[in-house]
């Protein structure tokens, strides 16, 4: 295996704690799968006695080949596997003992949300005060931080927190009541677990030999737990990770796990693997300068033997419009220069929200492309009917899906018979299946709904046994015994076509699963679904042009990246601006997006976004904090922007200079999008250091910086 002396050492590294830094690029997965052939063939570790966490089925399935490939066979006996996934798996053998079936349902935040909705309803007069969605994100939240309803209880004071403390409490006995666990319980209860049974907590911490961790700064306070719970007998715990790259702080991941690893684990061996092998060294000495930017991180210097490169790009455009346009202009002209294919481009951006303009104009420009983060696959309609009927059919206890498919192709069965028989089956604390054939609820329905949903009762009894086939059969052999394509003509013969095509899709994606499955079941095919990530349907065999938030497009990597909006405002975004801590997980955002490149990047920022019928906030400070030599401005100085009228293409060095550019600004007439008109009156420093006075006309005397000003020449 081809390793530099670095890498070779965190393979061979003979036991104990381990803390490797790896920085973008520097081939961690290579690391990761090399150091797992190594205890497998090297070592004799048995391997079964390996346990390795990744943070998406994408990288567990890309570590599994190389493996697989490393070792010279197909059967992998590691455990290998998301956080959730193989929390799922240690829960399916003991989940009774937490008072759950071991057939659990997994719910979504879909699932999790109606099932707030319901208990904020049922719990008085309506209070605005929690929402589904608020009151779902502080609940995962406080899952992430290891504390249960009545942990959180003790500190609730505020009449808020109280109200989400008994709405919580609520909350877990509901999901208990219905068979499910949400997506934060699935490492929360394997902890509880832990510490409940001393038994089984030994057996595995017992088994695993040597437990490995993947992007160990994305850990949050549950997950560290069950890291130090597993690893607690044999003090064999190598995690890999980069504290430059933490970015999900806001779902609660804790940068501190990595920048305290020495103290957690004080016998700890610390390497750094700085050799980056994807960029050139342009790209590298940009991002370099802006993340030194930061107090909190351990100080490393990523380097390339690579070709020097050419400068990062920046671009101002007027408009969000004009931004779409210009990367679009900037994407055909690189794809002719350098022979690229379209897959070979990613647009990144901070919020999904951005995506709109660059649509527009890839869609006008006739350059196919695919979104991931929007919309996914699995949140379609018809594709959460049949998973919902799946659920039903492995889990009667799930009222949620129940109640999305009784009447799902219609069957007369209104809102009034389904919240009589909600209140029926509840009453008497049935399951749904149980409730539609109780002798009794013809008289709580009435007798034309008791009849219908008799019928109902019917249908599932004719479906019950589907449940046992394997995953492709069981979809296949209900979408049609439902006749749910038949129903999506009927419904929208417009649609129908798109949407019968996602129902054949979602057999497809089961076959597909079927081949791989460790668990070739139908409760094992709704554990995948439940826990796939937007990067896990992210397709990169396709020639399409990729559109991304940078959240979703770290551990990838493109030739060309483009980062649109690259505003104060935007990034970093509005609600970190004031928080310095968040303010620096916005920088390391920033850094994780020019990491992606291989060959060239593009910024690209606007003086004016029509969706905020305003000005921006002004070019970045990531922008300034970019080393002058790095950086060449396209189109304008972001300071001094020439207006639409006037634009001609230049190109302009950080101080000024080039396309009719003058070297003083002073005594320039100015528009501001904020300030109005007015006149530069003095000017400290130069380039984006600039500091300018303005006096406008009816804001007063005001002083920017250049970096941030976004000024334009006065019609």
């Amino acid at each position: 295996m081809d390793l530099n002396s670095v890498q070779r050492q965190a393979v061979e590294h003979p036991g104990g704690p381990l803390l490797i830094l790896a920085g973008a690029g520097s081939g961690k997965t290579r690391v990761l799968t090399g150091r797992i052939a190594h205890l497998v063939r090297d070592r004799g570790i048995p391997q079964g006695s390996i346990l390795a966490f990744t943070f998406t089925n994408k990288a567990a399935r890309e570590m599994k080949a190389r493996a697989q490939l490393l070792l010279g066979r197909e059967d992998l006996g590691v455990w290998l596997g998301t956080f959730h996934a193989t929390c799922v798996r240690i829960l399916r053998r003991h989940a009774e003992l937490l008072g759950y079936p071991k057939n659990f349902v997994i719910y979504d935040t879909d699932d999790q949300r109606a099932l707030l909705r319901e208990l904020l309803h049922g719990a008085g007069p309506e209070d605005r005060s929690l929402t589904p969605g608020g009151a779902g994100g502080r609940i995962s939240g406080l899952k992430n931080e290891g504390l249960g309803p009545e942990e959180f209880q003790k500190t609730a004071f505020t009449t808020i927190d109280r109200k989400l403390a008994s709405v919580y409490a609520g909350y877990q006995k509901a999901l208990r009541d219905r068979g499910a666990l949400d997506f934060d319980d699935l490492i929360g209860h394997t902890v509880r677990l832990f510490e409940l049974d001393p038994e089984i907590h030994r057996a595995y911490a017992t088994r695993f030999l040597h437990v490995l961790v993947d992007e160990y700064q994305d850990t949050n306070s549950i997950q560290f737990r069950l890291i130090e719970s597993l690893s607690r007998t044999h003090r064999n715990l190598s995690v890999v990770g980069d504290d430059d790259q933490s970015i999900y702080g806001w779902r609660g991941a804790d940068v501190g796990n990595i920048l305290s690893f020495e103290k957690s684990f004080p016998e700890a061996t610390v390497l750094r693997l700085t050799q980056n092998y994807r960029s050139t060294q342009m790209i590298l000495r940009a991002a370099n300068g802006v993340v030194r930017h930061n107090a909190a991180r351990k100080e490393k210097e990523l380097w390339t033997e690579n070709a020097r490169g050419e400068p990062i790009r920046a671009h101002l455009a007027e408009d969000e419009e004009s931004e779409g346009e210009r990367m679009v202009s900037l994407l055909l002209e690189t794809r002719r220069e350098l022979s690229l294919k379209n897959r070979d481009f990613v647009v990144l951006y901070r919020t999904n929200a951005q995506s709109r303009a660059v649509e527009n104009a890839l869609r006008r420009s006739g350059i196919p492309y695919q979104l991931t983060g929007g919309i996914s696959f699995y949140e379609r309609r018809e594709v959460k009917d049949i998973i919902a009927y799946l659920r039903a059919l492995a889990q009667p206890r799930d009222s949620i899906s129940w109640f999305r498919i009784l009447n799902v192709p219609p069957r007369g069965i209104g809102r009034t018979t389904l919240d009589r028989l909600r209140a029926f089956a509840e009453e008497r604390g049935l399951t749904i299946p149980d409730a539609l054939e109780h002798p009794d609820l013809g008289a709580a329905a009435g007798p034309s709904a008791a009849k219908r949903l008799a019928g109902v009762a019917r249908l599932f009894a004719a479906l019950k046994p589907m449940a046992t086939l394997s995953p492709p059969a069981c979809l296949a052999e209900l979408v049609a015994k439902i006749r749910y394509r038949e129903y999506l003509a009927e419904e929208n013969p417009v649609e129908a076509r798109e949407r019968i095509e996602n129902v054949d899709e979602l057999i497809a994606s089961a076959e597909s699963y079927l081949r791989r499955a460790e668990d070739p079941t139908v409760d094992g095919f709704l554990a995948e679904v439940a826990l796939l990530t937007d990067v896990d349907l992210w397709n990169d065999e396709g020639d399409t042009v990729n559109l991304m938030t940078i959240h979703s497009a770290k551990g990838l990597e493109f030739p060309v990246v483009f980062v649109v909006g690259l505003e104060e405002g935007l990034l970093p975004h509005a609600s970190s601006i004031d928080n310095p801590a968040q303010v620096e997980e916005e920088r390391r955002l920033f850094y994780v997006a020019l990491t992606r490149a291989q060959l060239r990047v593009h910024l690209l920022h606007a003086s004016y976004r029509r969706a905020w019928n305003s000005g921006t906030g002004g070019a970045s400070r990531f922008l300034h904090e970019i080393p002058e030599d790095c950086l060449e401005w396209v189109e304008g100085q972001p300071w001094l922007a020439p207006t639409a009228a006037s634009r001609k293409p230049s190109r302009v060095g950080r101080s000024g200079g080039g396309g009719g550019a003058r070297t003083s600004p002073i005594g320039v007439h100015v528009s501001h999008p904020q300030f109005g008109e007015g006149v530069v009156v003095a000017c400290e420093g130069h380039g984006q250091r600039a500091k300018l006075t303005v006096e406008f006309r009816r804001a007063g005397t005001k002083k920017i910086l250049a970096a941030f000003a976004e000024l334009s020449h006065a019609d």
